[in-house]
């Protein structure tokens, strides 16, 4: 299939840079530095260590994402490569999905080995009560990272000005992970009239509205398969059903899919 050239091509412009060998690098650091690091910041239990390994990957693995995704499209457009691209029997289809199956591979080599190096030197340093399942984490963690790409080949697909990219790529990272529970919040606090005792007991269809960010999500799977110290106001027995960790699954998928979707619809009726 012609899409396989395409992503096939990107791994192997990926593989040729610079940035991608920093890439493994930050990652080894920064995951495996966590794991041996551990020791001195959380309780010694593997669980406790997952716990914060989700939590670092849950922040660095968007601006990754988005970075690898934001300009992959438009970068071929304003070159002009896409229309050599196009020349070949290769129809936008094969771009969008040979591009977005690339970038997310460039994405999830490095970051797999890094999560799988600190696995391994933390089910030795703190046991491994849950470490049989961590493969889970492993799959769960790739969704998460690979909605980040999504999201940003969107973008990239979606408009031929540059400077709409990077703002979209900008106001994607600010919203879906920095400023989502303070609008959430405040949507309370509108709602409930300033009542700050909403914040405390958020009710059930807020709860929804919290899960929809990415990384709530990805806390959420992440807490179904291991005891950690996340997620958890969508727990317990008066938890709505709405909020299991099924949904959640679902709703990255969608993080996934949605936007790609919407986006190729634009590229596919744009003039190159």
């Amino acid at each position: 299939m012609s899409w396989r050239t395409v992503a096939r091509k990107d791994v192997r412009d990926a593989s040729r840079s610079r940035w991608l060998w920093a890439l493994s690098g930050l990652l080894v650091l920064a995951f495996v530095g966590y794991a041996l690091g551990h020791r001195y910041i959380g309780a010694q239990t593997f669980p406790d260590f997952l716990g914060g390994l989700t939590v670092l990957a849950a922040s660095l693995l968007p601006v990754l994402g988005i970075g690898l995704g934001y300009k992959s499209i438009i970068h071929e457009r304003t070159s002009g490569s896409l229309f050599l691209t196009l020349s070949f029997p290769h129809s936008r289809r094969d771009v969008v999905l040979g591009t977005f199956l690339g970038r997310s591979l460039v994405l999830l080599g490095p970051t797999l080995l890094a999560l799988a190096l600190a696995g391994v030197a933390g089910a030795a340093l703190y046991g491994t009560d849950g470490a049989l399942v961590f493969p889970v984490f492993l799959v769960v963690t790739a969704l998460y990272g690979v909605a980040f790409v999504g999201i940003t080949v969107a973008l990239s697909m979606s408009t031929t000005r540059e400077r709409r990219v990077t703002l979209g790529a900008l106001g994607a990272y600010l919203l879906l992970v920095q400023f989502w529970d303070d609008l959430h919040s405040l949507m309370l606090l509108i709602l409930h009239r300033g009542d700050f005792a909403v914040l405390q007991d958020i009710p059930d269809w807020a709860l929804l509205a919290r899960l929809l960010k990415p990384s709530e999500s990805y806390y959420r799977v992440v807490r179904a398969a291991f005891d950690v110290g996340l997620g958890g106001q969508y727990v317990g027995p008066d938890a709505p059903l709405y909020v299991g960790w099924w949904i959640a699954l679902l709703l990255l998928v969608a993080w996934v899919a949605v936007p790609l979707a919407v986006g190729y619809r634009r590229f596919v009726r744009a003039d190159l």
